[in-house]
């Protein structure tokens, strides 16, 4: 009796720990006419884009090479943009976006992309509020008052409206990010969200949109279901150890990919990886961004190796998953030569390339 009261045990215990590793999403989420997965990459220096007086445009296009050398079909341009302080101009206006000249730039910037074969593009802006409350990560902005909370979003509302009318101009702008790592925003703000997704899905009814949350914000998201992909920075610390293993790095995701199928499930949203990415550094799947400034000490490309492959194994497959944009390409401007012996994100030129390469093709061909 003994003897079968433990077997019984071990058997239920077995039984719980492959249903976890078996987790299927099996809600048939809808993935919004997306005909393929999303296979993108990100652009963070749209800046160096914008060809001025010392820059011919013809010494900026041919490096745009991202197409070529990932199989990349999809690109997010994510410019990093800044509020400012306007109380003393006049009419006195309290904050406001640079809206005119960044959108002027998307317009310089869109048809390059398009000339180098990336004719599918998600936007998005990269919002900070340095000059509001002083506060160095977005994600921490927040206003005490009602009155602020109305002029900043006043301002925040004047962007992204402008940054979606560039869909009328530019077809190939097909998806839209209508915030990113805004937790504290998000959190406080989240009346003002809904209204504004309905605002721009009233007058941009082809544009998609979604929103780009932080590994550790998007449960405390509450309008997933008001957008067409729920969008996630996936930065999640998985394997302190300076190279783990494909394997360890796939077990420390499983817990994770249980969770964002879930909350899929729950939504009927597809997940999108906002941005995916890991540093060619040690502890590279870990806390990455507390690993100090970029060099080319300590680069270590087995451990962003084994951390993409897992991300790959773990999660390209799924339906559920719409796809993403790894983080990040680096544009290379005037002649400028790349170094792929650097620690950071950049995958440039990196044995990483190849994977993404593979797993990109791979995709197309289903």
């Amino acid at each position: 009796m003994k003897k079968l009261l433990i077997f019984c045990i071990a058997l239920i215990f077995l039984s719980c720990e492959k249903d976890d590793e078996d987790f299927t999403n099996d809600c048939n989420v809808d993935n919004h006419n997306i005909d393929s997965k999303i296979n993108g990459g990100s652009i963070l220096q749209t800046w160096l884009l914008f060809h001025g007086a010392n820059t011919p445009p013809e010494d900026i296009i041919h490096t745009i090479s991202l197409a070529d050398k990932t199989n990349a079909k999809w690109v997010s341009l994510s410019p990093g943009i800044g509020i400012d302080d306007k109380s003393e101009q006049f009419p006195p206006i309290k904050y406001e976006f640079p809206v005119s000249a960044e959108v002027e730039k998307m317009r310089v910037v869109i048809p390059k992309m398009n000339d180098s074969g990336l004719n599918n593009i998600m936007l998005k802006p990269i919002t900070s509020f340095w000059e509001v409350n002083g506060s160095t990560f977005w994600g921490d902005f927040y206003v005490g008052t009602e009155e602020e909370w109305q002029e900043v979003e006043r301002a925040y509302t004047e962007l992204f409206y402008e940054f979606a009318k560039l869909s009328e101009e530019f077809p190939e702008v097909k998806l839209l990010s209508i915030g990113n790592e805004l937790k504290e925003f998000t959190k406080r703000r989240p009346q003002f969200f809904k209204e504004l997704i309905a605002k721009i899905r009233m007058d941009f009814p082809d544009l998609k949109l979604t929103y780009a949350a932080n590994w550790d914000e998007y449960q405390s998201v509450s309008f997933w279901g008001d957008l067409d992909f729920i969008g996630i920075n996936s930065y999640f610390p998985l394997v302190n150890k300076k190279t783990p293993s494909v394997s360890e790095v796939k077990e420390a995701l499983l817990p994770i990919k249980n969770d964002l199928a879930e909350l899929s499930c729950q939504s009927e949203r597809p997940i999108l990886f906002t941005e995916y990415g890991y540093r060619s550094i040690d502890y590279g799947a870990w806390e990455s961004w507390l690993l100090g400034d970029v060099t080319t000490l300590n680069y270590n490309f087995e451990a962003q190796n084994n951390a993409y492959t897992a991300f790959y194994d773990t999660f390209w497959n799924e339906d559920w998953v719409s796809g993403g944009f790894f983080w990040e390409w680096k544009m290379l401007f005037n002649g400028e030569i790349n170094n792929p012996h650097e620690n950071g994100w950049y995958v440039n030129d990196k044995p990483v390339q190849e994977i993404i390469k593979k797993w990109y093709l791979k995709a197309l061909s289903q």
